[in-house]
């Protein structure tokens, strides 16, 4: 009788071990199935994150470093700034594809209201200039927020790189700022420079001089990356106030933002003669510039990092948009590291346990197996109906292991990521960046699903049939072993 029969006549003539070695190869094969599933969703999640955080980087103050310091060492530090040479020299490296630096101050205005929020209340006055309007100044014409999806150009052109180069008296607003002030594009506006003169002692404020700031809108936006209020939420606050301040945002070039600071530099080291001496010192240079690096891909970010940073003075670091999924994912990163012990611990059990099984089985067949060998039949076909046995009884367990085991999967994870969020801790202090995102905890949980899919079945079927083997050829070195002379003595 050919072995290819006699092995699933096997199978069907002894029910009871079939059905036994179906048991436990579900059983495990349903460990092995749900920790392939929650592995492969923690990496999904991770690869769609952080293509929605974009591959942006910056240059900043290592805060983590300086909260270390101790004050004798805080008297002793002299930071260095990073100036556009350097800036310019990370940007012309091959994993940038675009890159701008930018200053920013902060500005008033008695003829432009600012925006506060769809429900401000209209009751509300302000008095004097409010200092809500944030010039910010650019150096990339095409306008890096833009080209990163955080705002839309919805109305008139960008800048052009001579009218950057040159400081002229042009702005980019938002639709909503605009919508306020009855502006549209061709329109002019009048920003103030306040300066004032502060008084320590009773923290009163006196309005030294000021001037105007006259720019025409060449264009209008829209934030892109601003989240709707949905619901009651502790993040609500934050994102309003990211909203307010980004509406509020005037894009100029950095030649009128750095016109303005010195302007109120100069003005106010008139009345402040420590302010004057400390201008003196530094040469008039209090130019700060905030770069900002859009990698090729957010698989450059490693090696970005590992080529700047010793290019960087002291106490400065590279913070990556990649950094803000590190800050929220806690909960899929547990999963992921237990999931990977999971999977090590069902394969290890998968090949003990079923490999005992198989060896049991064997030992109770061992008349049967030894009548072959004496008949003629050869060793490796032996093995070959064996593994036959073995190996559709896996199939059929495997099979319906892995729907189980990706419902199982499913249900395991959602308890662990709410256990996960309601032990979340916000403790640990929070330093603004350049790089922020309305990405939360909220949005990673969300963008985790369990399913099928083909990379995951594939997956699963390969590593559970080859652990399946694996355990099964082990106890075969049995068969190899009988003696039929001895079997039938």
């Amino acid at each position: 009788m050919n072995f290819l029969k006699r092995g699933f006549l096997s199978i069907t003539r002894k029910k009871g071990k079939s059905l036994i070695l179906l048991a436990v190869i579900f059983i495990l094969g349903n460990l092995i199935a749900g920790a392939i599933s929650i592995q492969q969703a923690t990496g999904n999640v991770e690869k769609n994150i952080k293509e929605r955080l974009g591959a942006a980087a910056t240059v900043e103050l290592d805060y983590e470093e300086l909260d270390t310091l101790s004050d004798e060492e805080w008297e002793s530090i002299e930071f260095e700034d990073i100036d556009i040479e350097l800036i310019k020299k990370i940007g012309e490296l091959s994993y940038v594809k675009y890159y701008d630096y930018s200053m920013a101050t902060h500005l008033g205005s008695e003829s432009m209201e600012s925006y506060q929020g769809d429900n401000e209340d209209e009751d509300f006055v302000s008095m004097g200039p409010s200092m809500d309007f944030m010039l910010k100044g650019i150096n990339y014409a095409p306008v890096i927020d833009f080209e990163e999806q955080k705002g839309k150009l919805i109305d008139g052109r960008v800048f052009t790189q001579e009218e950057i180069d040159n400081g002229t008296s042009v702005a980019i607003i938002s639709k909503k700022l605009a919508e306020k002030n009855n502006l549209h594009v061709g329109d002019t506006f009048t920003l103030e420079n306040a300066v004032y003169d502060y008084d320590d002692e009773t923290g009163d404020e006196e309005l030294i001089t000021s001037r105007d700031v006259v720019l025409e809108i060449i264009g209008l936006f829209e934030p892109q990356s601003i989240k709707e209020n949905e619901g009651d939420s502790s993040d609500h606050g934050m994102i309003d106030f990211m909203n307010i301040e980004y509406q509020n945002t005037v894009y100029v070039s950095n030649e009128i933002v750095a016109s303005e600071n010195k302007f109120n530099w100069e003005e106010y080291s008139k009345v402040d003669e420590e302010f004057a001496e400390m201008i003196e010192e530094e040469e008039g240079s209090f130019e700060y510039y905030t770069p900002m690096f859009v990698l090729n891909s957010p698989e450059d970010t490693d090696a970005f990092v590992e080529e700047v940073t010793p290019l960087l003075p002291e106490f400065y670091t590279v913070i990556s948009a990649a950094d803000q999924y590190d800050s929220i994912s806690g909960s899929m990163e547990s999963m992921s590291k237990l999931s990977k012990y999971v999977l090590i611990v069902a394969v290890i059990a998968t090949v003990l346990i079923t490999g005992l099984v198989v060896l049991l089985f064997l030992r109770d067949r061992k008349r049967e197996l030894g009548i072959y060998l004496s008949l003629g039949e050869r060793r490796g076909r032996v093995v070959g109906q064996v593994l036959i046995e073995v190996m559709v009884v896996a199939f059929i367990g495997i099979t319906i292991s892995l729907f189980s085991g990706n419902l199982l999967a499913g249900q395991i994870s959602d308890t662990l990521m709410k256990a996960d969020d309601k032990n979340s801790s916000f403790e640990d202090v929070i330093y603004y960046s350049e790089i922020q995102t309305d990405l939360t905890t909220e949005d990673v949980l969300d963008s985790y699903e369990v399913n099928l899919n083909s990379s995951y079945i594939i997956g699963f079927y390969v590593i559970g049939l080859l652990t399946i083997l694996i355990s099964t050829v082990i106890p075969l070195i049995y068969i190899v072993r009988l003696n039929p002379k001895k079997i039938l003595m």
